[in-house]
């Protein structure tokens, strides 16, 4: 019984030690790059890459809980060969709120649930008729995601999530599309998405942070 009370008591003051206090300034940022080659037994090429960056600001409203905003900053680029090619970026910004869960050893679980809205652009461009696609428009999304964090100094954490785990969103894009004749084409899509994602499909999003506890006399 004395050992096990031990236990306890060394492992509630790990919690205890381990808090991120009320008032403490939270900065930050994340970065997501994906990209991929392939290519097939004719010699044809496909390339895709994007890149994604968050950088955050928040305050902490209770001991482990924070509250912010972040930017929402995303660029992407397809090639097939030389006969297609698709480019685009999102802009935006968002509110989110993130609750820790201290593990001792600096190790912290956390939960981050966050709404965001962004605006988008893309545009195909192809060899042969019809010659172009093209949209702009926005979206507005709520996502919710979990991550570990290591407190790697007394102020620095590094962190990695996975992002969009669970989410649900709606898109408005107007479309424009060069047509064979040589005329424009022009259309508005509406879209509404909810989307879980577990195993190989989820992409890993890594971040550092800076965590400042407020001072108290």
């Amino acid at each position: 019984m004395k050992i096990n009370l031990l236990i306890l008591f060394l492992f509630t003051t790990l919690l205890l030690n381990a808090q991120i206090k009320k008032g403490a300034l939270f900065i930050g940022g994340d970065v997501s790059v994906n990209s991929s080659k392939f290519t097939g037994t004719n010699q044809s090429t496909s390339q895709n890459q994007a890149y994604n960056f968050y950088p955050s600001l928040g305050w902490a409203a209770k001991d482990n809980i924070i509250a912010g905003g972040r930017l929402l900053v995303s660029f992407y680029d397809s090639r097939q060969n030389v006969f297609y090619s698709s480019k685009g970026h999102n802009l935006g910004a968002g509110i989110w709120m993130r609750k820790y869960l201290p593990l001792g050893k600096s190790f912290y679980l956390f939960g981050d649930a966050g709404i965001s809205g962004q605006s988008i652009y893309r545009k195909q461009t192809t060899m042969q008729q019809p010659d172009y696609f093209k949209e702009k428009g926005f979206s507005i999304s709520a996502g919710l995601f979990p991550g570990v964090s290591y407190q790697i100094k007394n102020r620095w954490y590094l962190e990695a999530a996975f992002s969009n785990l669970i989410s649900l969103g709606y898109e408005r894009k107007n479309t424009e599309q060069a047509t064979q004749g040589g005329s424009v084409s022009k259309g508005v899509n509406n879209s509404f998405n909810i989307s879980g994602s577990l195993g190989n499909g989820v992409p890993l999003q890594v971040g550092m942070r800076w965590i400042i506890n407020k001072k108290y006399q």
